[in-house]
């Protein structure tokens, strides 16, 4: 009886323990927080999860906007814990004890990108206000996406760097999931809606729980502002004004490199649907392959620019011929199919014209402009 008794413990004692991804040392504070913000604007670069440390990790947008804050937490030690689409997700989970701690972390990544999503996000994260002291690097810009007459979170970026001028630079990933460089915007391209999207602030482990509103720096007052979005937004986290010269280059820079990013994105498109036929892509396929998101967002900020030249808020916001020379000289010709060039503001007057197809089941040439829509009697999701 002794000997099996003593059998048991001995078993008991050599049997490994439960192994957390890592080992908190520290907690979540302000001090924290702002070193999170700053680790954002020098370590969190396009290329993060191309080489380096943590190459090879593939994401999409909700993907990289989680990942951020996941790896700041594992380089310090601190709780990365969040809901996910089936319950609390945190870093002393066991589930990977029988990895070596380099795979463990890797494992843990593929585990939380498997389990989260922009409508997660809307759970991990709150509101936030409109000031410099709030609306920092680390804020979630969770952009509103449309499915028939329901309205959701459809899209994730992260803010890296906050201007002087109140220009706000973000970094972002796309669908589908894969390994992938990070895309830079400046583009304030939405209107926040409760339900659907807003600027937003990560939840520290201890907010579960709490009442959003009793949050540090909660604010609702982005759903609520007056005029035009962009500049109220601007206004209230600017401590010097951004000149009108300045800002139409920048946005048409930005429309400039929305328009070129377009381009693999169509290609890898009809790749794809050339590989599947005549079939119509389902849901899924269309949502990974389609780009009515990115084409809303050319239109709205060509639209921005022309009223920002004209200083009219009525003004005919597709005569894009009042912006054409700010594209022209922002960048130069575009080979958008092989042996075909188009320059970005000939490019945005077939796109504010409705000359330019989202759909991921046409062939390039529509996509682009140079031929009309063809029925091919798939659905069009949206």
């Amino acid at each position: 009886m002794k000997r099996g008794l003593i059998l048991l413990l001995l078993v008991i004692s050599f049997s490994p323990a439960q192994a957390a991804v890592w080992e908190n040392r520290n907690q979540w504070s302000d001090k924290w927080e702002d070193r999170f913000g700053q680790w954002l604007g020098k370590h969190f670069t396009p290329d993060i999860f191309v080489k380096g440390k943590y190459g090879g990790i593939a994401q999409d947008c909700a993907d990289a906007v989680y990942f951020a804050r996941l790896i700041f937490a594992y380089e310090n030690r601190l709780p990365f814990v969040i809901q996910g689409a089936n319950g609390l997700i945190d870093n002393e989970m066991g589930d990977f004890d029988d990895q070596p701690a380099q795979r463990r972390f890797r494992r843990f990544v593929a585990y939380v990108g498997q389990r989260v999503s922009t409508n997660t996000l809307m759970r991990d994260t709150y509101p936030v206000q409109l000031n410099r002291k709030w609306f920092r690097p680390g804020v979630v810009a969770a952009l509103p996406h449309k499915y028939g007459a329901n309205e959701t979170a459809g899209h994730g970026q992260i803010v890296t760097r906050v201007e002087r001028n109140g220009v706000v630079h973000y970094l972002k990933s796309t669908v589908p999931a894969k390994v992938q460089p990070l895309l830079h915007t400046t583009l304030n391209s939405f209107v926040p809606a409760p339900k659907a999207g807003s600027f937003r602030y990560w939840k520290q482990p201890r907010h579960y729980g709490r009442q959003e509103n009793s949050l540090p720096g909660y604010g609702t007052e982005q759903y609520h502002l007056k005029g035009i979005y962009e500049d109220e937004m601007q206004r209230r986290i600017a401590l010097v004004e951004e000149g009108r010269d300045e800002k139409l280059a920048r946005l048409a820079g930005e429309v400039c490199h929305q328009v070129a990013e377009r381009v693999p994105m169509v290609e890898e498109a009809w790749r794809y649907k050339r590989k599947i036929g005549s079939r119509c892509m389902t849901y899924k396929e269309f949502d990974d392959y389609s780009t009515p998101s990115r084409d809303g967002k050319i239109r709205k900020a060509l639209a921005y620019m022309v009223i920002t030249a004209t200083g009219d808020p009525n003004a005919d916001t597709k005569d894009v011929s009042k912006v054409a020379k700010y594209m022209n000289q922002a960048c130069g010709d575009i080979e958008y199919l092989p042996g075909k060039r188009i320059t970005a503001a000939k490019f945005a007057e077939r796109l504010m014209d409705g000359k330019v197809s989202s759909d991921p089941n046409q062939n390039p040439a529509v996509r682009w402009g140079d031929q009309d829509e063809v029925a091919l009697g798939c659905k069009q999701f949206y």
